[in-house]
């Protein structure tokens, strides 16, 4: 059973949050003296519990950048919320998926920490690399991958095994894996 804490000061996205949760009583406890999860609607965020933070896309990646762990749209439906309460008590982090970063593929994050110790030998991803990551990262098979980027199976397969090497993988989960850890993908 997973605890939460509500901090929410719009009264009617508490009411909504909360009567969600409630309805959750297997799953969910509401507890505000020792969270596992933060679900708020505003910053800041204590960074020492993974927080969701109830806001508009267009804020996302600001309001990841002030330590919150997660972003979701106001409006979110109780399955998202779970897996994503889920998600960030694992360590992840979450963004909604019409977030997109003009500077990076497909709205990969480029949160990589500045100590080269963090980063895997070899670490230097193509932007073709990327595309077949954030594939990988939604469950495309290899045949998948070729089909939905245009190029042969076997260039797909080639990649796949570049980026599990780069990233210091043993497969294509663990790949995925190592990239949301090292915020090149977010899930």
């Amino acid at each position: 059973m997973q605890r939460v804490a509500l901090d929410i000061e719009d009264p009617d996205l508490l009411d909504r949050v909360g009567t969600m949760l409630a309805s959750e009583p297997n799953r969910v406890a509401l507890d505000a003296r020792d969270p596992d999860v933060v679900i708020a609607d505003h910053l800041p965020v204590r960074e020492e519990i993974p927080t969701i933070v109830l806001e508009a896309p267009g804020n996302a990646l600001a309001v990841l950048n002030a330590g919150a762990s997660g972003v979701l749209p106001r409006n979110v439906t109780l399955s998202d919320l779970l897996l994503a309460m889920n998600a960030v008590a694992r360590g992840f982090s979450i963004l909604p998926r019409e977030v997109r970063s003009p500077e990076l593929p497909d709205g990969t994050l480029n949160r990589l920490s500045d100590n080269p110790n963090d980063v895997p030998r070899g670490y230097a991803l193509t932007v073709r690399e990327f595309e077949v990551l954030r594939l990988l990262a939604e469950g495309a098979s290899n045949k998948v991958i070729a089909r939905r980027l245009g190029i042969s199976f076997h260039t797909a397969k080639f990649h796949v095994a570049s980026i599990a090497a780069k990233l210091d993988a043993t497969g294509r989960t663990d790949a995925v894996a190592q990239a949301v850890r090292l915020g090149l993908i977010l899930l």
